[in-house]
C-alpha cells in the first residue's frame, strides 16, 4: 500500500506540472494572438480617419459631384449645353446659359436668365476681380465658380444631385500597421524654397518648401520637402514603389501634423490618400517632385481606386 501511495502522489505531481505547463503555453499563445492582434487591427482614432475621409469625398466641396472642369485664359467664351458652345456645360443645363468674357484678372458673366449668386441674389449680369472674390452661381442643382489651384485657371461646375452619389464608393486600405508610423525630425530651412511644382493637367505653379522632414524606414534614411497646406498640415505628395501595382501610378498625398516643440513630427503612412484624379479626371492633382519618390514599397494607407470614375457621368 505504501508503494501505491508514492505513485499515485508521484503521478498527481506529474499531472499538476503537466496542466501548469499547459496553462503557461495557453497564455503565451494568447499573448501572442492578443499582442498581433493589436498590431494588425485598426485602432479606434484610425477608423474615424477613414470614416472622416470617406465622408468628405461626398460632401458638397468634395471631389465626387464635379460635372466639369473648363480651362480658360483671356478672351469671350460661349457657355451653355449646346454642340457649339466653348463651354460644354451638362445637357440638362440651358442650350446657352451665358458668355463669359476674362480679362487678367477680371470676369464678366453675362447670363441669359437669373442665376443666384453665392445662394442669395438673383443676378443676370456681373464683373469681379476672381482672385479676391471667391462667387459662386448655381442653376438647380448645378453649382459653378473660377478654380484657381494647383496653376490652372478653370471655370469649375458640380451637380450637388450627381447621378452616382447614390452609390457606394469602395476605397481598399492595406491592413493597419505600426511599422509603419514613423517618427521624424522636421529641419526648418533658413529661407523657403520657392519652387516650381506641375499638375496633372502639365500646368505649372509656384509653391514654398519651408524645410526638410528627416526620416527613417527599413534602416535607411530618407527626407521629404512638403509644403504647407490649408490646413496648417505638411502636405507630402510622394511616390514609391507600389505605384501603378497597388496603388495609383501617380503617386499618393499625406498630411502631416506640424512638428513639436523638439522639431519631431509623426509620419503616419497608413493615412496615405488617393489624389483626386482617380475618382475624376474634372481634377488639378499637383504631381510629385522628385525629391519626395522612395525607392521602396510603402505597403500602408489607400490603395489603387478601381471602380468607375465619377467624371464619367459628363464625358
Amino acid at each position: 500500500r505504501g508503494n501505491r501511495s508514492i505513485a499515485k502522489s508521484i503521478l498527481r505531481i506529474i499531472i499538476y506540472i503537466n496542466f501548469i505547463n499547459i496553462m503557461k503555453f495557453r497564455v503565451l499563445i494568447f499573448s501572442f494572438l492578443f499582442t498581433f492582434a493589436c498590431e494588425t487591427q485598426d485602432p479606434e482614432e484610425h477608423i474615424s480617419w477613414k470614416k472622416k475621409r470617406y465622408d468628405e469625398l461626398f460632401t458638397d466641396d468634395g471631389y465626387l459631384n464635379i460635372a466639369g472642369l473648363y480651362p480658360v485664359q483671356d478672351g469671350n467664351y460661349l457657355m451653355g449645353s449646346g454642340e457649339s458652345n466653348d463651354i460644354k456645360i451638362p445637357g440638362d443645363l440651358p442650350e446657352l446659359l451665358a458668355n463669359v468674357i476674362l480679362e487678367d484678372s477680371l470676369i464678366t458673366f453675362k447670363f441669359n436668365l437669373p442665376v443666384i449668386l453665392n445662394d442669395t441674389l438673383e443676378v443676370e449680369r456681373i464683373s469681379y476681380n476672381f482672385y479676391d472674390i471667391k462667387n459662386s452661381f448655381s442653376l438647380g442643382s448645378y453649382v459653378w465658380f473660377v478654380h484657381l489651384d494647383s496653376g490652372s485657371k478653370a471655370i469649375r461646375i458640380r451637380n450637388l444631385k450627381h447621378p452616382m452619389l447614390d452609390t457606394k464608393l469602395v476605397i481598399d486600405f492595406f491592413p493597419y500597421s505600426l511599422d509603419y508610423v514613423i517618427q521624424g525630425r522636421y529641419e526648418k530651412y533658413d529661407m523657403p524654397k520657392v519652387l516650381s511644382f506641375k499638375n496633372i493637367l502639365g500646368d505649372s505653379y509656384l509653391d514654398a518648401i519651408p524645410g526638410v522632414i528627416h526620416f527613417n524606414f527599413g534602416d535607411k534614411d530618407f527626407s521629404f520637402e512638403p509644403t504647407i497646406s490649408a490646413s496648417g498640415k505638411f502636405f507630402v505628395a510622394f511616390e514609391d514603389l507600389t505605384n501603378g501595382y497597388d496603388t495609383y501610378g501617380g503617386g499618393r498625398y499625406l498630411y502631416i501634423l506640424p512638428e513639436d516643440e523638439n522639431g519631431n513630427v509623426i509620419i503616419d503612412f497608413n493615412k496615405s490618400l488617393n489624389p483626386p484624379c482617380v475618382f475624376s479626371i474634372f481634377t488639378t492633382c499637383p504631381v510629385p517632385r522628385k525629391e519626395n519618390k522612395l525607392p521602396v514599397k510603402i505597403s500602408a494607407g489607400e490603395k489603387n481606386y478601381d471602380g468607375v470614375l465619377f467624371s464619367s457621368v459628363y464625358q
